[in-house]
């Protein structure tokens, strides 16, 4: 299980901030580096660029600073009794893992100092646990595609949060042309890089999210089907009809009637 001893996020410092542990602590320590900063572990030299994760050991020295400007990061000084984190986070210590953008990993290092701080004792070290083991998945990810070699685009986090949008709100009146303006990038390479991210274009994919949220309503909600049909971003109820039996080979009313009582 993992367990937090203490740590912060967001944090800032001057430009002469210099952090110096010549024992190193008794915790493993989690560092979210926010700006291009050098570090010296075990006698390492080690560069870390912007939106970066540094794993430290216990009892390994250590020190760090920004190389130019303001120092920011987040924190996180931990213990883990867990045979499986030592297995797989060994690759991960003493070098930077690129994190493409750091909002990810200071939402999980806020949720988690809020549960350490706040969470009834009952659920305490549970919500605590769980939280940590999302966290590492995520940064094991980070680090494999640092291995992988597609190249990473400053572009996936943002094509991630739109696609996220798109599937809570499969109604949203959003054209391709619209999108791409979202990203300040061409309809082209829009294009491009949605079909390289998740495999499919951003047409085929807006409407098996918009097909799949009906079937979801035809079952669980009793409505209409003009209604239905609304809900998932249809301005044309024929329109509908045909992607819906282009998608499922039924038609909304076929499906409804063959799946009554399911």
């Amino acid at each position: 299980m993992y367990t937090v001893t203490s740590g912060g996020y967001n944090s800032r410092h001057s430009s002469d901030f210099f952090m110096f542990r010549p024992n190193g602590l008794a915790h493993h320590v989690l560092l979210i580096v926010k700006c291009p900063s050098l570090f010296q572990i075990g006698g390492t030299e080690i560069t870390a660029s912007q939106n970066c994760a540094i794993l430290i050991r216990p009892h390994i020295p250590y020190q760090y600073h920004s190389i130019k400007g303001k120092y920011s990061d987040d924190w996180l000084h931990f213990d883990c009794d867990d045979p499986l984190f030592s297995e797989n986070a060994e690759f991960l210590f003493h070098q930077p893992i690129p994190i493409g953008s750091a909002a990810q990993f200071t939402l999980y290092i806020q949720q988690i100092m809020w549960e350490h701080s706040y969470a009834a004792p009952d659920f305490r070290s549970l919500n605590v646990d769980m939280l940590m083991k999302v966290l590492f998945n995520n940064l094991i990810q980070a680090r494999q595609k640092q291995s992988s070699p597609v190249p990473h685009s400053p572009y996936i986090s943002r094509l991630q949060n739109l696609r996220l949008s798109l599937q809570s709100q499969p109604g949203k009146n959003i054209t391709l042309q619209q999108a791409a303006q979202e990203l300040d990038i061409s309809s082209s390479y829009f294009q491009y890089l949605y079909k390289q991210f998740f495999g499919i274009s951003f047409k085929a994919d807006l409407i098996n999210i918009r097909i799949d949220y009906a079937k979801d309503l035809i079952l669980n909600s009793g409505l209409k089907l003009t209604h239905i049909a609304q809900l998932c971003g249809y301005q044309s109820e024929i329109h509908f009809y045909r992607q819906f039996k282009a998608k499922t080979g039924m038609t909304p009313g076929e499906y409804q009637e063959k799946t009554q009582g399911i």
